[in-house]
C-alpha cells in the first residue's frame, strides 16, 4: 500500500509510514459492512424509465393519451364532421361558375357565349333562337347582378344548386340549377327561376 501522506511505498501491514512518520490507517465505514460499503449509491434521479410504468409519450401522441374517454369521442365528431364537410365542399367546388359565366354573359348581351355555357344535353332541347325567345319572355335574367346559394350538392353525378339571383333595382329571383359534368367541366344541363321577390 502507499502513504496517503507522501505517497510513498509501506508494508501492507504498517502503521506508521517509514517516510514522513505519518500514521497509515485503512479506510474504515462507520456501522457498514465491507459490502455494504462498496456498493455505490442509487442515483437521485435516473433518466430511464420507471420500472414497471408505461412509457412516457411526448408531442401529439403524449396529449392525444391524455385525453378523457369523452374528450376522444367528441374530438372524433369533430374530426369526422370537418372531412364530411371538406369532401362535400370538394364534390361541388367549380358548380357556380358556368351560372356566373351564363349570367354575366346575358347581362353583357353576349347570347351565343351564354348558350356556350349549357350542356351538350341541354342544346340538343333547346335551340339558340329558342334561347332568345326565353329571355324575352323573362327579361328578369337579362338583369341579374349576382347570385347567392343556399344549397349546393353532387348526386349520381349531377350538381345541383339551389338560391338566388340578385336582379337590378334590388329585387331577386329564386332559382334551382342542374349541372352535368363534360370533358371535366361542370355545364348547364337545366335551371327554373321561380318568381320575382321584391325587397
Amino acid at each position: 500500500m502507499f502513504c496517503p501522506n507522501c505517497g510513498a511505498q509501506a508494508p501492507n501491514d504498517a502503521k506508521f509510514c517509514s517516510a514522513c512518520g505519518k500514521p497509515i490507517a485503512p479506510v474504515q465505514y462507520a456501522n457498514a459492512s465491507p459490502q455494504t460499503a462498496a456498493a455505490p449509491a442509487s442515483p437521485v434521479f435516473s433518466s430511464g424509465p420507471i420500472a414497471g410504468s408505461p412509457p412516457l409519450r411526448s408531442g401529439f401522441a403524449g396529449w392525444l393519451a391524455a385525453l378523457k374517454l369523452w374528450q376522444k369521442i367528441a374530438l372524433g365528431a369533430v374530426t369526422f364532421i370537418v372531412v364530411v364537410v371538406a369532401l362535400a365542399m370538394w364534390a361541388t367546388s367549380g358548380l357556380e361558375e358556368p351560372v356566373q359565366r351564363h349570367f354575366a354573359a346575358i347581362r353583357s348581351g353576349d347570347v351565343v357565349g351564354a348558350y356556350g355555357e349549357l350542356s351538350v344535353a341541354a342544346r340538343q332541347q333547346t335551340s339558340l333562337d329558342d334561347f332568345r325567345k326565353m329571355l324575352i319572355n323573362v327579361p328578369a335574367l337579362t338583369k341579374v347582378t349576382g347570385e347567392s346559394y343556399s344549397s349546393r350538392e353532387v348526386n349520381n353525378g349531377e350538381g345541383h344548386l339551389d338560391g338566388m339571383l340578385e336582379i337590378e333595382g334590388g329585387g331577386k329571383l329564386p332559382i334551382q340549377v342542374r349541372l352535368v359534368k363534360e370533358n371535366g367541366a361542370w355545364k348547364i344541363l337545366a335551371y327554373q327561376t321561380g318568381h320575382p321577390r321584391a325587397e
